[in-house]
């Protein structure tokens, strides 16, 4: 089961993806782009559900690139346009870290523009790979960008794995984030530091998140009932799944489910 759900308005937008080059796919799930497909019938709303990863996008305007880092510990509403052409990464939990050297607190829930951060040693080199974009189609443009990360992992290799592999295994829902750390040798207090400064996140909020994802996949892949899901998820019953899968995304299970399959059928 992959980890990736398509927008619902993937086709109007002209939406296109690609795992990394697997050197980077500890700290990347994908490279995307969207837009410049030369139609417009209005702009689209799309939901981005917290998993504590974040997203680098790039906005090829026609006056000057719009470059902006946004955090997912909540879920967002964005409207988007399938006109104006934007390429980004998406960087799994903790990726941003270990890859460009950045500190999640630094940054808010919504997409922020970096124009005061690209001298900054994570970020260098970023504006002349962005401003190459231009002359690029969708395809030779991701694989620039995968160039600058694989570039930057070379030069600065993450000085250790073992955030990732906790992120990694919370993510699965293997054990207890308590039970994990301790096998990696954190205490509970260094555990909790470390995640609230590198992924920007509790191990708690870790979890939620993990169960939110299985939750959905759950919903969109499957015929299971609610309590089916919510059993196979970690959660206590259904009305627990239910409270805890609206707080996060909104709706509830039932309204997603009914809502993403009829998007998928009228594609």
């Amino acid at each position: 089961m992959t980890d990736f759900i398509l927008p619902s308005n993937a086709n109007y937008l002209n939406f296109r993806h690609r795992l990394p080059d697997k050197r980077l796919a500890p700290w990347v799930q994908c490279l995307w782009s969207m837009g410049g497909s030369g139609y417009v019938t209005g702009p689209r709303t799309e939901k981005f559900y917290p998993d504590a990863g974040a997203s680098l996008s790039i906005k090829l305007a026609s006056s000057h690139p719009i470059i902006t880092l946004c955090f997912n510990r909540r879920t967002l509403i964005e409207t988007l346009d399938a006109y104006t052409p934007c390429m980004g990464i998406r960087f799994k939990a903790a990726g941003v870290h270990c890859l460009l050297g950045l500190l999640p607190e630094a940054f808010t829930d919504k997409p922020q523009r970096l124009d005061d951060e690209l001298e900054t040693p994570g970020l260098q080199g970023l504006m002349h790979v962005v401003e190459r974009l231009y002359q690029l189609d969708a395809q030779q443009g991701l694989r620039l960008l995968e160039t600058w990360l694989l570039h930057r992992l070379a030069s600065h290799p993450p000085a250790s794995s073992r955030i990732t592999t906790m992120v990694q295994a919370i993510g699965e829902l293997q054990l207890p984030p308590q039970q994990l750390g301790a096998t990696l040798g954190f205490t509970r207090r260094t555990l909790e530091r470390k995640l609230k400064r590198e992924v920007g996140v509790t191990p708690g909020q870790l979890v939620a998140y993990a169960r939110l994802n299985r939750a959905r996949h759950g919903l969109l892949e499957t015929t299971l009932s609610l309590a089916e899901i919510a059993l196979q998820c970690g959660y206590y019953d259904q009305a627990h799944f239910t409270h805890a899968f609206q707080s996060l995304a909104y709706e509830t299970p039932a309204a997603y489910r009914k809502r993403k399959l009829s998007q998928i059928y009228k594609a």
